[in-house]
């Protein structure tokens, strides 16, 4: 085809690069599957969550872990993260003075409903980039802040933040800046984390990533006691989740690539039939 390009009267231009756009659109389209699938795997380990609960009650705690427990269920390692809702209404600092919720709400996404955790160790997927992360309980109310709180409001270590969590208004000094991995986010994906202590006995649900048992008539087995005796409690399985998304991928994946190919081939067809008609000409 390279050689012919020159002859007289021919379209080799404009099918080559016909037949180069169909090829790149199938390349582009391949690689898209490829990306998006690696976005939403998660790496599997032994112990590694793929399975979460939500909205487990303060009251059905200790319930929760003797279910989780018990070996009968199959269940891995498990743990109870506590969570509650709250919004910045002021901030003290060096950088950034906001003395009511009017002003926060002029600095954009800051005044969102944020979900907040106590919690005195920072996770693995966490680095602590300024201050010092506490390792006890307190009664004095801290908090460590991830760093695009710092990089995008200019609030940083030594600042007080005002919050509003359900109805109570806190005063917390910022002691730490986390850098987190958002990317494996099972670990603890929270932008405010709280010092223990002042928060221990607000209103709270909680959460639980664990391992779910292993097959999947084990899994169904395991969800259907679970919201049996737990009926408020949701359960997400992340490896039927990515199992779906697999599977659209797939379908859509293999019909453009079906149709991609019946291009790629007629081009190739014509591409013979103009060099050989040019040829003879």
């Amino acid at each position: 085809a390279v050689l012919h390009i020159s002859r007289p009267g021919n379209q080799t231009r404009l099918i080559l690069l016909a037949v180069g756009l169909g090829a790149f659109f199938i390349v582009g389209v391949r690689s898209l599957q490829a990306n998006l699938l690696e976005e939403f795997s998660v790496e599997s380990t032994a112990n590694g969550p793929h399975m979460f609960l939500m909205d487990v009650q303060r009251t059905q705690v200790e319930q929760m872990r003797s279910f989780l427990a018990d070996p009968a269920h199959g269940a891995g390692p498990f743990r109870l993260i506590p969570v509650l809702r709250a919004r910045v209404t002021g901030v003290n600092g060096r950088e950034t003075n906001l003395e009511s919720f009017e002003d926060v709400r002029a600095r954009g996404s800051l005044a969102r409903e944020y979900t907040i955790t106590y919690r005195d160790k920072h996770e693995a997927n966490e680095k602590v980039i300024g201050g010092q992360f506490w390792n006890s309980p307190s009664t004095d109310p801290e908090v460590s802040i991830e760093m695009g709180i710092r990089d995008r409001f200019r609030i940083g270590v030594g600042d007080t933040v005002r919050f509003d969590i359900l109805g109570r208004i806190i005063s917390a000094k910022v002691t730490s800046v986390r850098e987190v991995d958002w990317k494996d986010s099972r670990n603890g994906g929270f932008m405010f984390v709280f010092r223990p202590g002042p928060l221990d006995n607000a209103p709270q649900t909680f959460i639980s990533p664990l391992k779910g048992p292993d097959g999947t008539e084990s899994r169904a087995r395991f969800q259907h006691d679970l919201v049996e005796r737990f009926p408020n409690v949701s359960v997400i399985d992340f490896h039927e989740i990515l199992a779906t998304i697999q599977d659209v991928m797939s379908k859509v994946t293999l019909a453009i690539s079906v149709v991609g190919g019946l291009v790629l081939f007629s081009g190739a067809l014509i591409l013979i039939g103009a060099v050989a008609m040019t040829k003879f000409q």
